[in-house]
């Protein structure tokens, strides 16, 4: 299996029309696009078909502007609602979501999220001190985990988002980290994957395991080991293919 071949063929501006990061392209602002990733990477688990429902009815609300709709409030009406917004999501675990960030941008006055990170952290982190950030920055917030043990699937997305250059699906709008930092995003489609073509031995589907599985990578990209993650999706979908 050519892992260079699968990248080159699944790593086009063609993915993003099926993915949640189609939502974060309509914006061309840092911070926009920031939320609407941010946003969108927290939704981002379960059926693709649901993520991208429930995904553009938010995205209705941020109309032109997500900064906008965080400066202005416009999520008032998800406080204290318990009805569900996606999954295990109720409404209200957005409206505290939201809230998080309006204290960032507008009462603790930084320019977007990563200045806020960039403040907390060494001068140059790791990718797991940057995940620990966020995790502290949003506490007992639902769906962002409160420590790095577990895989963080769904923030390491977020960060492959922000910080991968050279990307006609990824913005590369961050310094923070460099792409040799990143670590894969592991849910369990990846990790059956991973374990399939041997890049891990472990049978968790933790931070170790993502963190190996990374490192395994790095033989066919070692200077960008998620475009690997591109690899393990075409991996995915052929042997889908070959197996109907």
């Amino acid at each position: 299996m050519n892992l260079n071949k699968l990248a080159a063929q699944f790593h086009t501006a063609d993915f993003i029309k099926d993915d949640p990061v189609q939502f974060p392209h309509l914006y061309k602002e840092k911070t926009d696009i920031e939320i609407s990733a941010f946003v969108s990477a927290w939704i981002a688990y379960g059926s693709r078909v649901q993520i991208i429902k429930t995904l553009n009815k938010i995205h209705q609300e941020f109309l032109e502007s997500p900064t906008n709709y965080i400066k202005e409030k416009k999520y008032q009406h998800y406080q204290n609602q318990e009805r569900c917004l996606y999954r295990f999501y109720q409404e209200k675990d957005f409206f505290q979501l939201c809230e998080t960030l309006h204290k960032i941008l507008f009462e603790e006055n930084f320019t977007c999220l990563e200045e806020k990170i960039q403040s907390l952290v060494s001068k140059k982190p790791t990718a797991i001190e940057v995940l620990e950030t966020i995790t502290k920055i949003f506490p007992n917030q639902k769906g962002i985990p409160q420590n790095t043990k577990s895989a963080c699937k769904r923030l390491c997305l977020f960060l492959r988002w922000m910080i991968r250059k050279n990307s006609e699906v990824d913005f590369g709008i961050w310094q923070i980290l460099s792409e040799q930092d990143l670590i894969i995003p592991l849910d369990t489609h990846v990790f059956r994957i991973s374990k399939e073509l041997s890049l891990t031995n472990r049978k968790q589907a933790d931070m170790q395991t993502a963190i190996q599985i990374t490192e395994n990578l790095k033989t066919s990209f070692p200077n960008d080991p998620l475009l690997g993650d591109y690899a393990l999706f075409g991996y995915g979908v052929n042997n889908k293919e070959t197996k109907k």
